[in-house]
């Protein structure tokens, strides 16, 4: 056979495998679950027929998630029984996976490169500075060396640096806080390491100055790496054993009040087109990534945006600790740039398979440039990636807490719960780009929208970077300039750079 034709007529089976695989989630959805039953086994045929590469491969976990759904939907009963495989995931593996993670994509390290940026500009001439990170999966080590590093290099000196770092394992902390304090000593930078062995959902915020030991007199900087999705959670999910949150989650939840009617207008008029001509809500494009990838952070933060909640009880209470409390000069948000936060299955999983296979590809072709055996990249597909996917596809109720969700979504949330949003700097933006470029991957691009950063793969966005502060009532006169809305998008300042 030709190798066009042959290459055309696996290009067809993989675009019918995408078919096959959504038209299951939709059965699942409708309660059709014959015709799932059918569309999987279809699926599952078209998946041997196409060969290695990263959509057959995401096809593994995607069909084991559907599988999953079929038999809660046909015999509960049965999948109450099934063994989940997360909770057998050797701890060890899963570490190593993470640390291969960290090396083998860019986004990870471009991430940490734009947040020790803003860290520094908002720290500067500061004598007592106390760093609180809320480390994300990936989280490793040279990541806080660097910002060490930064800090020791500063013009005016180091300051006196505090690190409190949350994080849901303690050995690895054990480690981590070990080689920091060896290089803060060859540095000669005054430094105290706190670390907080726990996940932030199980935080009680309403002690959040004595857990991550906050002083008076210091600077603060905080930094959330994918981790408020996981308070997303709504609130009829948390049942009746759901602790009590703060007092101060009123204020949040004043603000909200106020929005209502706003939210109200919003969900009875037509919202704005994107670039594309789809409403967001539209009932068959709403579960579809954007073709434009910048096309869905442009709705006004003035205006709730189309299908948005009130938030939950937990990240209500949280980001008014964080705002009252800690009350940081900066707070750095990173998370995926995706829709994992619906209650429709159809919708999550198409957006799911569109997310995770980009993620999955920039993998291959990283894996592929840098020399990596097969098997490291499998073992981060496998327990890293195919862990989130499971938790997102599978998973309903408290339990499921990748909750991801769009930028615009995350700047609302943080206006009404009293946040600025601090635009990246010149430099800042500078950072992520020289990291992209030192990782060397066809691919990657870092766009720059309203002052903040989009890290994607072959125009598809996957992850969003931007920078916050209490709003105090002044104007937004720090790091970067004024306060711009999201939804305007600034002239002559996107940036499109691609290897």
């Amino acid at each position: 056979m030709h190798p066009c034709t042959e290459e055309t007529g696996r290009a067809r089976r993989l675009a019918h495998l995408g078919w096959a695989l959504c038209e299951c989630a939709a059965d699942i959805e409708a309660g059709s679950m014959e015709k799932a039953a059918h569309r999987l086994s279809q699926a599952m045929g078209l998946k041997a027929a196409t060969g290695d590469g990263p959509l057959p491969r995401l096809a593994v976990p995607a069909v084991d998630c559907l599988a999953r759904r079929l038999i809660r939907g046909m015999v509960p009963a049965v999948a109450d029984a099934l063994i989940d495989p997360s909770d057998h995931l050797d701890r060890r593996c899963a570490m190593a996976a993470r640390r291969s993670f960290f090396d083998l994509s860019p986004f990870p390290k471009a991430a940490v490169a734009v947040s020790n940026r803003v860290i520094l500009e908002a720290m500067e001439n500061e004598k007592n500075v106390h760093v609180i990170d809320f480390a994300g999966p990936a989280a490793q080590p040279c990541q806080w060396i660097q910002l060490l590093r930064e800090f020791k290099s500063r013009p005016e000196g180091p300051p006196h640096l505090r690190l409190t770092i949350v994080y849901d394992d303690a050995e690895f902390l054990a480690t981590v806080s070990e080689s920091l304090v060896d290089e803060a000593d060859e540095l000669d930078v005054p430094f105290q390491v706190h670390c907080v062995a726990a996940q932030i959902e199980a935080l009680d915020f309403n002690d959040l100055h004595g857990v991550l030991g906050l002083k008076s007199g210091e600077a603060r900087a905080l930094v959330c790496t994918q981790q408020l999705h996981r308070l997303l959670a709504a609130a009829e999910d948390d049942g009746g054993g759901a602790r009590s949150f703060s007092a101060a989650g009123c204020h949040f939840n004043k603000q909200m009040a106020n929005t209502a009617r706003l939210q109200q207008m919003a969900s009875t008029s037509s919202c704005s087109p994107s670039i594309g001509g789809a409403c967001e809500d539209d009932d068959e494009s709403a579960y579809r990534s954007p073709a434009t990838p910048l096309s869905f952070i442009s709705p006004p933060l003035t205006t709730p945006p189309p299908q948005f909640e009130m938030p939950p009880p937990a990240l209500a209470s949280f980001l008014s600790a964080v705002r009252t409390t800690i009350s940081p000069k900066v707070a750095v948000l990173v998370e995926q740039e995706a829709i994992h936060n619906g209650v429709s299955f159809r919708k999550r999983f198409a957006e799911a398979l569109h997310y995770y296979g980009a993620v999955f590809d920039s993998l291959d072709a990283a894996a592929t440039a840098y020399g990596r055996p097969d098997a490291e990249r499998a073992e981060v597909e496998r327990a890293v990636l195919g862990e989130e996917i499971r938790d997102v596809l599978v998973r309903e109720g408290p339990r499921r807490r990748e909750r991801h969700d769009r930028l615009h979504q995350w700047g609302f949330r943080m206006e009404v719960a009293g946040f600025r949003r601090v635009p990246l700097s010149y430099m800042a933006i500078r950072e992520g780009d020289d990291m992209v470029r030192r990782c060397g991957l066809r691919g990657c691009e870092n766009k720059q929208h309203g002052g903040c950063l989009i890290l994607c793969w072959r125009s598809l966005p996957l992850y969003s970077v931007s920078a916050w502060r209490p709003d105090r009532g002044a104007a937004a006169d720090g790091i970067g300039g004024e306060y711009l809305p999201l939804s305007e998008p600034i002239a002559g300042s996107c940036i499109c750079m691609e290897l």
